[in-house]
């Protein structure tokens, strides 16, 4: 089956670049704040075939030149821009080149041979490479170059009269292209609102429009008259129009895929808790996994980290993810940290061997590879002589926002680049590359990190040994217990003396959030999770959001909820990071994780909680595992061979198709 093929990476880096221009706020376009990269303008496929003849079409986005014959250039016959070209029996080499100054440089050929991941191609630079395609481009009719997203056609559940104008109300977030018709003004105002509060107020509504509308306008392929207004998708729940005649359409626009994750339970708020984190996440799922789709319709490289978690547990989409870290990654040459933010380069490297030791994927490892060198080769040039990574002007020292002691080298940044190390010289390794030394890198880091940052006296790690304060934050002790080889005693101290203590600063966004119930949960405290879902996301819910929030403080009330960053409305209301109880309940709850290559093998150990029964699905390759449990059994059905059920510390092996019903 023939497929539209490209220079790896470039179908990325073209739909990257118009995400990353189409964000708007208060009235105008917002710009990127890190280096975006563009596709490349002219790109040589080829491919060496052996056919019996026969007739090929060929299609591109640009224009193309074709050359067919053997490897000398007396043996080769240019076509030029011809459509259909007919072989002749025999073994040829068919080279096209093709150029695009308004996209990205694709190409399909269909007939007596066909285009597919067994094509290469050049940005003629002499680097030869194997061509990125992806399995929902097979219609030649519909080109890369127009992202294939759903569409289907939303209606408002209340319209409001105001002296100023009309509200309308869909009732719950979501992200749709619209049309406006009856506009009488010769200029309107459009604003679009996660809340009744945003979208009513003109001079801080973040997305919002002042535009004359069109005297004549198309609908169902006729042209009507009256005053009309179309926007690109946007995020909202309420639109307000300056117009008492306005009525608008909607057409919803998202990425279809299939809910393959499924929890419930006995108690109705996590149920709606795991429905609604489901929605928000497909709602940020879009060409890649954004951050918010309100304010902050970027890619950022530590939000996405997590969210590949929360993938695993409800979509399993691999390509997704695919396309996201591609995306990331950027192109030669690589100059700054990913999204500015040095933790966020390290979580890149760290997310790649994720994704390949989840689904086994060596072809992508191979074909990334040359960006995670120059990646990888950054990041060593910044290292410091005592193999720290220190900022550098125009870094940005991230980790969280949180009040932390960033006085020279982070501990946080040395534990994530230590692994980041470490799962570049794994990449080497399954690939057949030379680690650069990476692997010995990585230990010496780590024993110079328990060297200088882990305070024997305190027994926790301190943020800085440079300040001489030894502050100590949640985050520096929460990375070290997530990624760093720490004794169970050492473990043990920092959820002590660090987790459980009311003294040490409370971690206040759910980003950080889902790594500190992730050591809840290893540590066995087995009722924190219920009570964070129940306190934190049921009152939210109870607030009346239909999406999750970016940030949730329930002391708040009315519009405070919608404040962030020192202007009233700018907290997102629909966040990917928010997602996070899909993962922890079917890792934790359900249990079910994988502990070999591709889930060759996999664990599942249900805990019941403080619940009093749950059944549930987690997505594994080639189908599901399902996990029942009540305060008197377990069952599981595996569809896949592999994994281990464990049930009081006692094993049960689990075969494909066959239920176990284990008594408690």
């Amino acid at each position: 089956m023939s497929k539209w093929i490209w220079k790896f990476g470039e179908f990325e880096v073209y739909h990257n670049l118009l995400l990353h221009n189409r964000r708007q706020q208060y009235g105008y376009p917002e710009p990127v704040v890190w280096k975006l990269y563009a596709p490349e303008p002219v790109v040589h496929f080829r491919k060496k075939v052996t056919t019996d003849g026969g007739v090929i079409r060929i299609r591109a986005c640009g224009n193309f030149s074709v050359t067919i014959g053997g490897d000398m250039p007396w043996e080769q016959k240019k076509y030029g821009g011809q459509s259909e070209i007919t072989l002749e029996p025999g073994t040829v080499t068919i080279s096209i080149r093709v150029a695009g100054k308004n996209t990205f440089p694709c190409l399909f050929v269909d007939g007596a041979v066909e285009s597919d991941a067994s094509w290469e191609a050049d940005d003629l630079s002499g680097n030869w490479a194997a061509v990125g395609c992806y399995d929902c481009f097979q219609d030649p009719d519909k080109t890369p170059e127009v992202f294939p997203f759903s569409y289907e056609k939303i209606d408002y559940v209340k319209k409001e009269v105001l002296p100023e104008g009309v509200l309308f109300d869909f009732g719950k977030e979501t992200f749709a292209r619209t049309k406006f018709s009856g506009l009488t003004g010769e200029k309107v105002s459009v604003r679009f609102g996660e809340s009744r509060e945003e979208a009513l107020d003109a001079k801080w509504c973040v997305i919002r429009f002042e535009d004359a509308p069109r005297k004549t306008f198309q609908t169902d392929g006729k042209e009507v008259s009256g005053g009309a207004l179309s926007y690109e998708p946007y995020a909202f729940r309420f639109i307000f129009v300056s117009d008492k005649g306005a009525e608008v359409s909607a057409e919803y626009e998202y990425l279809p895929l299939t809910y393959r994750g499924e929890f419930h339970c006995d108690e109705e708020i996590i149920n709606r808790v795991w429905d609604v984190a489901a929605y928000t996440f497909h709602l940020n799922s879009r060409e890649f996994l954004l951050d918010g789709i309100k304010r902050d319709r970027w890619v950022w490289s530590a939000d996405a980290y997590q969210s590949l978690f929360v993938n695993r547990y409800l979509f399993f989409d691999r390509e997704l993810e695919k396309r996201t870290l591609i995306a990331l990654g950027g192109k030669s040459p690589f100059k700054m940290h990913i999204n500015t933010i040095m933790d966020y380069t390290f979580f890149w490297i760290i997310s790649l061997y994720d994704y390949y030791y989840t689904y086994g994927d060596e072809d992508f490892l191979n074909q990334i590879f040359p960006q995670l060198d120059e990646v990888m080769s950054f990041c060593l040039g910044r290292t410091d002589e005592d193999g720290f990574m220190r900022g550098k002007p125009g870094d940005w020292i991230f980790i969280d926002w949180a009040d932390m002691d960033k006085t020279g080298a982070l501990c946080g940044e040395q534990i994530l680049y230590a692994r980041a190390l470490e799962n570049y010289s794994d990449i080497c390794r399954i690939t057949g590359k030379d680690d650069r030394g990476c692997r010995q890198r990585a230990n010496l880091l780590r024993e110079a990190i328990f060297r200088y940052f882990y305070d024997t006296e305190k027994k926790v790690f301190i943020d800085s040994y440079e300040s001489g304060k030894r502050n100590v934050t949640r985050h520096s002790n929460i990375l070290a217990c997530l990624f760093l080889d720490c004794s169970e005693e050492q473990k043990k101290d920092i959820y002590q003396r660090v987790i459980l203590n009311d003294e040490v600063a409370q971690i206040t966004t759910p980003y950080f959030k889902f790594y500190e119930n992730q050591v809840h949960c290893m540590a066995g405290n087995t009722k924190l999770l219920e009570e964070s879902i129940r306190n934190y996301y049921g009152s939210m819910l109870a607030l009346g959001a239909t999406t999750l929030y970016e940030e949730y403080d329930p002391e708040k009330t009315g519009a405070e909820h919608y404040a962030m960053y020192g202007n009233p409305y700018e907290k997102s209301l629909c966040h990917a990071w928010s997602a996070s109880p899909i993962y922890l309940l079917g890792c934790y709850r359900m249990g079910v994780k994988n502990t070999g290559l591709s889930y060759s093998s996999f664990d599942v150990r249900p805990v019941l909680g403080d619940m009093k029964s749950f059944s549930g699905k987690v997505p594994v390759p080639g189908g599901c595992v399902n996990v029942s449990v009540n305060e008197a059994e377990v069952r599981v059905l595996s569809e896949i061979p592999g994994g281990t059920l464990w049930v009081k510390e006692r094993a049960y092996p689990l075969k494909a198709g066959v239920e176990i019903v284990v008594a408690l």
